[in-house]
């Protein structure tokens, strides 16, 4: 189904953040060397929607400055105070006509959100012709999460914030994501009628699903098995926990296509590092960046890699390779340190405790003895 030219992506950018105790807006807060937002964006964008709006919040400028610089076709819109999500997604309401008939809700903190998940949201709501359609999942601990209320038949009937929640409601295992599919009359129609009579005195975009039902009309929700896949991040904690699982995606997919990680969990790789079939990684490696590494190449152990390309057949011991272009078959260190636009030629070996920087090595036998600067 290609929904595509009928497709809007509202990201909700704009929380403060406060338990992260941070100067940096929560979104941009980094997991495996990129944006928490960015990998919402990248989900978003694979959509290939209509147009894209985020909405940032008091710390709006560098938000809009990195959207800006690596998403130029997405618009930010401000959200001047924070009085909730509904208030926040009203802030979009002057450009309705720019909508498509499918409006997507994306939470800016949510990174490990799939692209197939988000094509199987927006497909359900527009089969199953409901007016929402949101992602579910059943959390082992649901603490933080607002609770999927549903009749005895299985039938949404409101959501509830856990600030708001009874204690039997705080019983419920099926959370909300914060991730929404509406069409477009049924969302702009409703979200000014939120009230924000609740603990926190805000406007819940969760309260437009109870409202929508009370009017007679269908929300319905696609439950997903995987509930990591919807996991929201508040605090460094999570921060931290959430790093553990990107990490372990990144080695897990590395290694199915055909890289030898000696021991995944001593090392740190970067989402933006491609690394080809019949590297080894030996143990407690960092590869961070734009790097990427070549066939039958042997990294490390203790290496630091950084912007770098590593040519074929290549092996760095216990090295530090920065913003360098490193030939076929060279070989490097132990201890070596190589920065700054170093580019060699193949068959170049570094001996140990060197140090090369603005330097080029061109082809052909050569072994370094001498410091080079």
């Amino acid at each position: 189904m290609d929904f595509s030219k009928d497709l809007s992506l509202i990201v909700l950018a704009a929380g403060k953040g406060k338990r992260m105790k941070s100067e940096i807006p929560k979104v941009l807060h980094r997991i495996s060397g990129q944006p928490l937002l960015h990998y919402v964006l990248s989900a978003g964008t694979g959509l290939n929607p209509k147009n894209i709006f985020v909405i940032t919040g008091q710390k709006k400028e560098p938000v809009s400055d990195y959207i800006k610089k690596n998403y130029p076709g997405t618009r930010t819109v401000p959200q001047q105070d924070q009085l909730g999500t509904a208030h926040a997604v009203s802030m979009v309401k002057k450009y309705k006509m720019d909508f498509g008939e499918n409006i997507l809700i994306l939470s800016g903190d949510t990174p490990l959100i799939n692209i197939g998940t988000l094509k199987k949201l927006v497909e359900y709501r527009i089969n199953s012709r409901s007016s929402a359609s949101l992602i579910t999942s059943l959390f082992p601990d649901p603490e933080g999460y607002g609770r999927i209320i549903k009749d005895r038949e299985g039938n949404i009937i409101k959501i509830v914030e856990e600030t708001d929640a009874s204690p039997e409601e705080k019983k419920i295992h099926e959370v909300n994501s914060s991730i929404y599919c509406f069409d477009k009359e049924s969302l702009f129609e409703n979200i000014e009628m939120i009230k924000d009579q609740n603990k926190q005195k805000e406007y819940y975009l969760t309260d437009i699903i109870e409202t929508i039902v009370k009017k007679g009309k269908k929300v319905n929700s696609l439950k997903i098995p995987d509930y990591l896949e919807i996991m929201g991040i508040n605090n460094r904690f999570q921060l931290s926990i959430m790093e553990n699982i990107m990490q372990k995606k990144i080695s897990e997919n590395l290694m199915k296509g055909g890289v030898t990680i000696r021991d995944p969990r001593s090392c740190y790789i970067e989402s933006s590092v491609v690394i080809e079939s019949d590297v080894i990684i030996e143990p407690s490696c960092i590869i961070r960046g734009k790097t990427r590494i070549g066939k039958n190449s042997i990294i490390g152990p203790f290496c630091q890699i950084k912007d770098s390309r590593i040519g074929r057949g290549t092996e760095i011991n216990a090295s530090i390779v920065l913003d360098s272009d490193i030939g076929n078959d060279n070989n490097i260190g132990p201890y070596s340190y190589v920065s700054q636009g170093t580019v060699t030629g193949d068959n170049i070996e570094i001996g140990a405790f060197r140090e090369i920087k603005k330097s080029h090595l061109p082809l052909g036998e050569k072994k370094l003895n001498e410091k080079k600067e």
